[in-house]
């Protein structure tokens, strides 16, 4: 008969992201995860089959938290450039104590990892996928607004915020405040 699990799945592949995005995928041992998740080896591959696996599950967790947590302002139906601005300025400025120097989890696995992996390269690749949608869709609004431009190139644009907001990623670990809010303006102003 097969043992019932002990745990939350939803609980223990949070706290497995948490630990892939302070260590990364080649820095976060099956150790590690054992003590974080609270859970043993043969529990993990029970639940997730082996470490890569887990740690799509992990990519996946982490696109439900941002969407839940921080790209709530961009996905209202009628967010525009107005909503960027200030989604992005936020981000140059933020302090999120010990979550500020951390980054992004994709950005930091494609940086890692890119597309030496094809299974997690998709799952970088679908992350960026519904950043650029969003974007898009936020540019879309913001035409129909006037806030920008009726002859913005908003294909293009919706690739160039995706880089800008990668950039702020990393450029956060290490630039001060002002220098972020330097990069953003730069960047806001040149659709203007």
């Amino acid at each position: 008969m097969p043992r019932n699990k002990t745990y939350d799945n939803d609980l223990v592949l949070e706290k497995a992201m948490n630990i892939f995005w302070i260590n990364g995928y080649e820095g976060t041992s099956v150790r590690m995860l054992e003590k974080e998740m609270g859970i043993n080896q043969f529990s993990i591959y029970a639940s997730f089959k082996n470490k890569k696996n887990l740690f799509i599950n992990a990519l996946r967790k982490y696109r439900e938290h941002v969407i839940k947590n921080r790209f709530q302002p961009l996905l209202q139906e009628e967010a525009g450039f107005a909503q960027l601005e200030n989604f992005l300025l936020s981000a140059a400025t933020s302090k999120n104590g010990k979550d500020e120097k951390k980054g992004c989890l994709v950005v930091n696995t494609a940086g890692e990892i890119g597309e030496h992996d094809p299974d997690i390269a998709l799952e970088i690749n679908q992350y960026y996928d519904f950043i650029r949608s969003m974007i898009l869709k936020v540019l879309q609004n913001a035409i129909k607004k006037d806030e920008i431009p009726t002859n913005t190139d908003i294909e293009k644009q919706a690739s160039f915020f995706l880089g800008v907001m990668q950039g702020i990623s990393v450029a956060s670990k290490t630039m001060n405040s002002s220098q972020l809010n330097d990069f953003v303006s730069i960047a806001l102003a040149q659709i203007e």
